[in-house]
């Protein structure tokens, strides 16, 4: 059975090594962290002094809430229609809309809000430096709590040029936005900003994600990166074994639909992972494993199983690393686009999970 290995202390040392780097943290535990399991890295993350959390589901918040007790902040980032558990789990919501207000007027009189600024990711929020002006005028004539504003960079870890854009349009709005209203925290980088830039002057927070779960928002051996000396360590470990050796001839193939031919006799590797277990087909094809410390190719992929190169030191049951401290999740980024696409499809159902603490 293959395995993935996640070192909760490696995840605790990039908090750390965030919070010297930071003012405060609003860290992202959306989709059960990461696929990194939400109530153990909420516990480690109340643990080193982060007690800011944002997610996505009602569900997620009342996990938070039972987690850790009354002493956390909890942001529930899409608008939401479930008051009576948000009321009931103390959580702060986010404005969806100046019509979302006017609908739901009685049913957020009691409940904190953000103020989101939709910009160029256009998910939710308001449109404009107008709506954004009458949302906070709507929410002092009734008498609302208003506590928060955010906004959400969809660039940020693309380097043409929108992103210095939209960051410059995110920022005029909470300049004329603060002329109206003191808000008590304000955030808007993401792991991608955080790194690019450092701190915002005008934020109280950053809200980080993919960065404290061991995985670089970009290409950072490519890209600039003003947070030069930051340490971030690799939690997430994948590996298979060689379950079989089979020789092939000069023109014989293997695995679905001819994928691999050899063009000369030689020993591959049958190996126990593929993309049933939830690695990305695109990370598997054309690139790169390594047995026995060192880089091999991968030849064909299926469902559940690998052909990759060997040589002739390479034996049934040597490890076929997939992730590890050398091929790291994020050193592919550039193959296949995020790598929260990979952490979120890591299939915990087919792998056998050890967790290091």
């Amino acid at each position: 059975m293959a395995t993935i290995e996640l070192n909760y202390n490696n995840i605790r040392q990039n908090a750390i090594n965030l919070k010297e780097r930071s003012q405060d943290i609003i860290a992202v535990v959306k989709n059960n962290a990461y696929n990194l399991n939400l109530r153990e890295c909420v516990k480690l993350y109340s643990e080193v002094g982060i007690n800011y959390f944002a997610t996505t589901k009602e569900e997620e918040c009342k996990v938070i809430r039972e987690t850790l007790g009354e002493d956390a902040n909890i942001f529930l980032l899409n608008p939401t229609y479930n008051f009576d558990l948000v009321r009931e789990y103390n959580v702060e919501i986010n404005i969806a809309s100046l019509e979302y207000l006017k609908e739901n007027l009685e049913n957020v009189r009691d409940l904190t809000l953000q103020l989101e600024f939709a910009g160029s990711m256009r998910r939710a929020g308001a449109r404009n430096l107008e709506e954004v002006l009458e949302i906070i005028n709507f929410c002092k004539e009734n008498t609302l709590k208003l506590k928060g504003f955010w906004s959400h960079f969809s660039f940020a870890d693309e380097f043409d040029g929108f992103y210095e854009k939209e960051k410059e349009l995110v920022l005029k709005v909470l300049d004329e936005a603060q002329k109206h209203h003191d808000f008590e925290v304000i955030h808007l980088q993401n792991s991608a900003s955080f790194l690019r830039d450092g701190v915002f002057e005008k934020t109280t927070h950053q809200r980080l994600g993919i960065i404290l779960y061991g995985a670089m928002p970009y290409n950072v051996k490519e890209n600039p990166v003003a947070l030069k000396d930051l340490i971030i360590k690799n939690p997430i470990t994948v590996y298979g074994e060689i379950i079989n050796i089979v020789t092939l001839n000069k023109g014989e193939c293997i695995g679905y639909s001819n994928s691999y031919i050899a063009d000369a006799k030689k020993k591959v590797g049958v190996v126990n992972i593929g993309y049933g277990d939830g690695i990305l087909r695109d990370r598997l094809k054309g690139q790169t494993c390594i047995i026995n410390g060192k880089e091999r190719n991968i030849y064909s992929t299926m469902m559940s199983h690998l052909v990759v190169e060997i040589g002739e030191e390479e034996s049934i049951g040597d490890r076929v690393y997939i992730y590890d401290d050398k091929q790291q999740l994020h050193d592919y980024t550039k193959y296949f686009g995020p790598n929260s696409v990979q952490l979120a499809a890591l299939n915990y159902n087919s792998l056998k999970v050890k967790k290091i603490y």
